[in-house]
């Protein structure tokens, strides 16, 4: 069920938390499937304890729901999940552009080039994890940027969730992965013309392009 990973080395409860958000993120585990203490502790070879913890941590991110009496499972996500996650996105991020161009330097400027270019990289060689990784990288530059403690934190403690929805839609709605980073060019480009408006502009119109199609499609299951 869970890849046959296992854990190894300390913080056995963080290593826990990850494998089983990253499956979970994935879709390694379905929305619904029950979460049993014992076959994850056997899976990775530690006792409940950190099983136990990981658990409650996922519960806080949203990736995991507990019944009494029932157990844990993965959580189910719905459109309106969707629809909350990115018109939350649209409210927070534009402020987080805002506040990192007045701290933007030359050197800020060529680290995001290379993020985007190492998305495109990863994208032509059909690298999903990687896209992943430096499209998440790419965004949390700008919120790091931005120098605004508590917004960082909502970003962090939004990130599952927003991993989860695109783990899902970049493989059904994207024929070519390098499609997802030349959606961020249009942001980069703004950037280095230190245009607000253009910038959070090109930011509306990278959301709205996957939005509109989850909204539209009458198909698509969490």
């Amino acid at each position: 069920m869970l890849m046959g990973k296992s854990v190894k080395n300390f913080s056995l409860a963080d290593q826990v938390c990850e494998l089983l958000k990253d499956a979970i993120i994935k879709g390694e585990l379905k929305p619904g499937d029950r979460l049993i203490e014992m076959e994850i502790a056997k899976e990775y070879k530690v006792s409940q304890a950190p099983v136990r913890e990981a658990l409650s941590r996922l519960r806080i991110e949203g990736l995991v729901v507990h019944y009494r009496h029932k157990g844990s499972f993965v959580s189910n996500f719905s459109k309106k999940n969707v629809e909350e996650v990115y018109s939350f996105r649209e409210m927070m991020e534009p402020l987080a552009i805002q506040k990192a161009l007045n701290n933007l330097t030359d050197e800020d400027l060529r680290e995001l080039s290379n993020l985007y270019k190492n998305m495109l990289t990863a994208g032509k060689n059909n690298d999903l994890d990687k896209v992943r990784e430096t499209d998440n990288a790419f965004h949390s530059y700008i919120y790091r940027l931005a120098d605004h403690g508590f917004m960082y934190q909502v970003w962090e403690d939004l990130t599952a969730l927003s991993d989860r929805i695109w783990y899902l839609t970049s493989q059904i709605y994207f024929d070519k992965l390098d499609e997802i980073a030349e959606l961020h060019k249009p942001i980069l480009d703004a950037m280095y013309e230190r245009d607000e408006k253009k910038c959070i502009e090109a930011f509306k119109a990278h959301m709205h392009f996957v939005w509109e199609k989850i909204r539209q499609d009458e198909k698509i299951i969490f």
